[in-house]
């Protein structure tokens, strides 16, 4: 009996141990699956989110050297804006609507660059889905300080925008300079520091 307890104490410690030991390695290997899992799905989101921008990127390039769509619009001012009328300055044809977070973030974007370039042979269209309702209470809500114009569902169909905001840089010849579709990285600067280095081009 002196020898039989020591040794019943050891194997229960070493039992013990190699239990504590097997659950570690269970631990370790659950958090190893649970990384790879995490890992896999992140790697999907980004390959989905590469390849969603590899194709609007192609939408882009599309319309770029094309003639722009005619248009004849009236905006919240009652101001007549026809691309025919407009030969001889840089238009921004912006595509938006009031629900859109990111149409509404661009309106800082869109109010500093006419601010800088309004005056210099350039103008900004915002072509809105939304009723004069709508848009009028979202341009006063926003302090908006380029055209407006409502109802623009037809001409949206026209331009083949399927993603919003979408900007249409069209030069003092009506043709589609650049194409600026709204991105996840959207911020308030972001607007205005895609658009201005090929506004500047154009108005040389």
């Amino acid at each position: 009996m002196l020898f039989f307890v020591p040794k019943c104490r050891n194997m229960c410690c070493k039992n013990l141990l190699t239990s504590i030991l097997c659950c570690l390695m269970l631990l370790g290997a659950c958090k190893i699956k649970q990384t790879a899992s995490i890992n896999k799905t992140k790697n999907k989101a980004d390959k989905g989110e590469k390849e969603f921008q590899e194709h609007l990127d192609r939408k882009a390039a599309e319309w770029q050297g094309k003639e722009a769509p005619p248009f004849s619009l009236t905006s919240l001012q009652g101001k007549q804006c026809s691309l025919t009328d407009l030969k001889g300055k840089v238009v921004l044809l912006n595509f938006w609507f009031s629900a859109c977070t990111p149409c509404q973030t661009e309106v800082l974007s869109l109010n500093e660059l006419q601010n800088k370039y309004g005056e210099n042979d350039f103008v900004i269209i915002g072509a809105s889905l939304d009723n004069a309702e709508v848009c009028q209470k979202f341009a006063e809500q926003k302090k908006t300080k380029y055209l407006i114009a409502p109802n623009t569902k037809t001409l949206a169909a026209n331009y083949k925008v399927t993603t919003y905001p979408t900007s249409f840089l069209i030069d003092k010849n009506g043709i589609v300079h650049e194409v600026f579709i709204g991105a996840s990285d959207f911020d308030a600067t972001y607007t205005y520091s895609k658009v201005k280095p090929y506004l500047e081009k154009l108005l040389k």
